[in-house]
């Protein structure tokens, strides 16, 4: 195998990687920033002399572990997947006088896109575990329900990491472990640890009740409907479409913001076929 197929590979496999963790690792990400806007009314962490201060600092704790995953990738010294520079003059001439992070930004925004059209299945997730946290007797089953759904979309997401990892290395040269060392960079693991720790703080109680059969399955059906969703090609693909309208001051010119709009739906196109 030549030179140019190994680049061809390995490149093809980072732009599946980072399309399924754009969508899913960033949509994980506005389901937890919500998330975070309710816990942040649950009485134990109104309690200030009874530990509640460090219950926030605990969620705080999740998001700063977000923030080292960002700065990650954003400032990474091998295997940069966000260095305009590391582009192909091809692919850099599509793009203005950007920086890394606003590259960066710029896939990231795929999640918002994605949050937003799968927004009434997150719904219907955070509604399926409030059910259950009313039925288990739980405390502010409005609020941890949130917490909960959280908790479920990163878990998620770093499932998401896993199977793209294992399915560029079943589709090119590269090995598995050569693919995690890679696109490892890419998990959320760290953040959904830290959020766990945080929920599991709020009310233990959420760690110890049991579902009932009933319960179990319709939660599954929950996260795998939107699993589904979040990697169907129309997602995606719309969503990266979604992210190209929205941030037209990343490309060079018009006619470049149009071209990958046309190339976005060629590739939806020919995915779905």
């Amino acid at each position: 195998m030549d030179r140019d197929e190994v680049i061809r590979q390995v490149s093809a496999a980072a732009s599946m990687v980072k399309l399924c963790c754009g969508v899913a690792n960033n949509a994980a990400w506005v389901v937890t920033l919500d998330a975070f806007d309710q816990v942040k009314k649950h009485r134990n962490i109104n309690k200030r002399m009874q530990g509640g201060h460090k219950l926030l600092w605990m969620y705080k704790q999740a998001i700063e572990e977000f923030h080292k995953y960002e700065r990650r990738l954003i400032y990474a010294t091998e295997n940069r997947m966000f260095h305009v520079d590391d582009m192909s003059d091809a692919v850099r001439k599509k793009y203005g006088n950007i920086t890394d992070r606003q590259y960066y930004e710029f896939w990231a925004s795929i999640g918002g896109e994605t949050y937003e059209r799968t927004k009434p299945m997150i719904t219907s997730l955070w509604n399926k575990y409030r059910l259950s946290l009313i039925h288990h007797n739980i405390e502010q089953p409005d609020i941890v329900a949130w917490a909960m759904t959280a908790q479920a979309c990163l878990e998620l997401a770093v499932t998401v990491c896993d199977n793209a990892i294992i399915s560029v290395s079943d589709r090119s040269i590269l090995t598995k472990d050569v693919s995690r060392r890679i696109f490892s960079q890419f998990s959320v693991r760290e953040v959904a640890k830290a959020w766990m720790r945080a929920l599991q703080a709020t009310d233990p109680l959420t760690d110890t009740y049991e579902l009932d059969h009933t319960e179990e399955r319709n939660i599954e059906m929950g996260l795998e409907q939107l699993e589904e969703a979040w990697l169907s090609p129309d997602t995606m693909y719309e969503s990266t479409a979604g992210s190209i309208e929205d941030y037209d001051d990343v490309f060079r010119t018009k006619g470049e913001q149009k071209k990958a709009l046309r190339e976005i739906g060629d590739l939806k196109d020919y995915t779905n076929k």
